[in-house]
């Protein structure tokens, strides 16, 4: 493996800016995985403890460090691969900095297969959050892989879209199979849909379609004729996280899609996320990405996130 962070950074530049734009769904007709965001850093520090309600899924290139899950510390060294799932509190540390490699992703529910849902159920649960590549090689293969295809010195075309998607549902599939438990239908117990999981995929489908619009939980539980408390529940324990923190990551997830994908004006980006001032919606965003809607817009993946010192 290589050694050296600078001949990584152009190669990440190119990734970053073609992966979040072209690369924002794969499925095949039994798999569909909606992809939040990739990401290839040449130098990653500290960051904040923090939880999602997706999967993050990360290979160390070059570096040293330790990922924190819940308390427990694991050694973060050239070759670990280490995933944050949904509704885990977590944080990276660093003092050398890491070259790292990521993609936040989660099933859809609907488009895929019941075999699939309850292996990603299963790997939200029981999955190991860290991995040295040795015990399964193929992810990291499959990373390296798709950080070549972005090398300036290959000639010709050097990322046709059906490559691509191939390479990112083999990568996302290699994830699921070296961190969850063995992807074979005998290791799973079917879990029985009951009314809570129900009335919750109704909520969150009446979100996303309105996603532009005020959302309260009144409004919701209106919507469904339950109560707010119930709700509350609901998101509680099938959306990992709280009513107000799922809708805000709901909108931030499409603010960066609209930063990454039109020449809106931050206002504008800001209303049609949802949000009810640019200030507010500033201030979310900032939150959840250590970083601003314009800054990111700037800088977060057109130029990749290397610092002056790499470029």
């Amino acid at each position: 493996m290589p050694t050296d962070k600078r001949a990584y950074v152009s190669s990440f530049k190119r990734a970053n800016s073609i992966l979040n734009r072209s690369i924002i769904r794969v499925e095949n007709p039994e798999l569909g995985i909606q992809i939040h965001y990739w990401g290839f850093m040449p130098r990653h520090f500290d960051n904040m403890e923090h939880k999602h309600s997706f999967f993050e899924a990360c290979y160390v290139l070059t570096g040293y460090g330790h990922y924190l899950e819940e308390g427990i510390e694991f050694p973060l060294q050239p070759g670990t691969l280490f995933l944050s799932r949904p509704g885990i509190q977590h944080q990276i540390k660093s003092t050398e900095g890491l070259s790292l490699c990521y993609v936040a992703f989660e099933p859809d529910e609907i488009s895929s297969a019941e075999y699939y849902v309850l292996a990603f159920q299963q790997l939200a649960k029981l999955g190991s959050p860290v991995l040295q590549e040795e015990l399964n090689p193929t992810p990291g293969l499959l990373w390296l892989s798709l950080i070549s295809l972005f090398h300036s010195n290959l000639p010709g075309i050097q990322y046709p879209n059906l490559v691509l998607n191939s390479m990112a549902l083999s990568l996302i599939l290699s994830i699921l199979t070296a961190h969850g438990p063995a992807l074979n239908a005998d290791h799973f117990v079917a879990e029985t849909y009951d009314e809570g999981h129900f009335m919750f995929r109704q909520a969150e489908l009446f979100i996303k379609d309105n996603l532009n619009e005020p959302l309260s939980l009144e409004r919701i539980s209106g919507h469904l004729h339950i109560t707010t408390r119930h709700l509350t529940r609901l998101f509680r324990k099938y959306g990992h996280q709280s009513f107000v923190h799922y809708v805000q990551e709901l909108r931030v997830q499409k603010a960066k899609h609209l930063l990454l994908n039109t020449n809106m004006q931050i206002k504008e980006v800001a209303v049609l996320s949802g949000f009810e001032s640019v200030h507010y919606f500033t201030r979310v965003f900032t939150t959840k990405l250590g970083v601003s809607p314009a800054r990111f817009r700037r800088s977060q993946f057109n130029e990749g996130r290397s610092d002056s010192s790499m470029s």
